[in-house]
């Protein structure tokens, strides 16, 4: 039977995520059928919203997966609560803590058995360049090793990224001239492409509310026939909404904007903001979007990622669009009812 706690730390995302996806996996094949899934961050988990998920029991599934992210944030008094659920689990729920930390309060670390602790580092540079080659040769291609240089220099530094652009690349490669080695020219050219219509290029409009040229880009990248681009783009805008988070929570605490934009960071991982272009986006945002409505749009790109991993070709536009709706429109709000930007 599949524990029903685990704790999934340290800073690499890409590995969490793929633990993630195999913890869901395996929950479906075990009670043979769709999960209820709830994902809660700490400060969404004061009143006690997230032990109502966890023990109360679903009339429409058997079993409910509850994601608990940023845990290095929470409280003292829900750290004692979720230690409390933990020595009597519910049977039908299987609660799931992230962090970006290596560690949490001893009392969560003692919650949860060890075989169920996972902590997942970055990779250092020199298992960065052989991740890579090794990658490429699984699918019998060559990549100099220029090439594996300059994409390590354009993408962050965890798995999940270099994943996402290695299989682009390799589904690209495989469709052409499949018998000669990748070049740095290659992942120039390629990257520059794949990149022109993204999660930032969307943002700018998302900073100003502009909901119909957001609309306009969302449907621009979906139309580039790359099957991934709808998770690319809700994890970049979850990106930015975090890096925007940050900005307002270190204004909030006294600093100016423009030293708030040298502090920015995502997940702990400093991020500071120095191009012109892009301080001008954000000064945008931080005027139209409120801390606490950061907060509730992080949540609903963190469902969206969720969703988006499930959906259909046919239901991912209709889904994106409402989550751009509720972003833009609503500011994080919940909807009471259907609506679909297009529409």
């Amino acid at each position: 039977m599949t524990a029903r706690a685990y704790l999934l730390l340290g800073p690499e995302t890409g590995e969490k995520e793929l633990m993630l996806k195999e913890i869901r996996n395996s929950l479906k094949k075990e009670t043979g059928d769709e999960l209820e899934m709830h994902r809660f961050y700490p400060f969404e988990t004061e009143n006690g919203e997230i032990l109502v998920a966890l023990n109360n029991n679903s009339l429409f599934s058997d079993h409910r997966l509850v994601i608990l992210s940023q845990a290095e944030n929470l409280s003292a008094s829900m750290t004692a609560s979720l230690a409390d659920y933990l020595a009597h689990p519910c049977d039908t729920a299987t609660l799931v803590i992230i962090s970006a930390e290596n560690s949490l309060s001893a009392k969560l670390m003692k919650a949860v058995p060890k075989d169920n602790t996972k902590i997942f580092y970055e990779l250092f540079e020199n298992q960065k360049f052989d991740w890579v080659r090794n990658f490429f040769q699984k699918y019998g291609l060559v990549i100099t090793s220029e090439a594996i240089d300059s994409l390590l220099s354009l993408v962050e530094n965890n798995t999940q990224e270099l994943r996402t652009i290695a299989s682009q690349l390799t589904l690209f490669w495989q469709t052409g001239d499949k018998n000669r080695p990748i070049t740095e020219e290659d992942i120039q050219t390629y990257i520059h492409h794949s990149r022109q219509e993204d999660a930032f290029t969307l943002f700018p409009f998302i900073a100003k509310r502009d909901l119909k040229q957001s609309i306009a880009s969302l449907h621009a990248i979906l139309g580039s026939g790359d099957s991934s681009a709808g998770i690319l783009l809700v994890s970049g805008l979850l990106w930015q909404f975090r890096r925007l988070l940050s900005i307002k929570t270190l204004m909030q605490d006294g600093l100016s904007e423009y030293d708030a934009f040298n502090g920015a960071n995502v997940l702990g991982k400093g991020s500071p903001i120095r191009n012109p272009r892009d301080k001008g986006v954000y000064h945008q945002a931080v005027i139209n979007y409120s801390l606490d409505e950061c907060r509730a749009i992080i949540t609903v790109c963190a469902d969206a990622d969720l969703e988006s991993k499930e959906a259909g070709s046919e239901m991912l536009p209709l889904m994106l669009e409402r989550m751009l709706y509720r972003i833009i429109s609503a500011k994080g709000r919940k909807l009471t009812t259907v609506n679909f930007a297009s529409l």
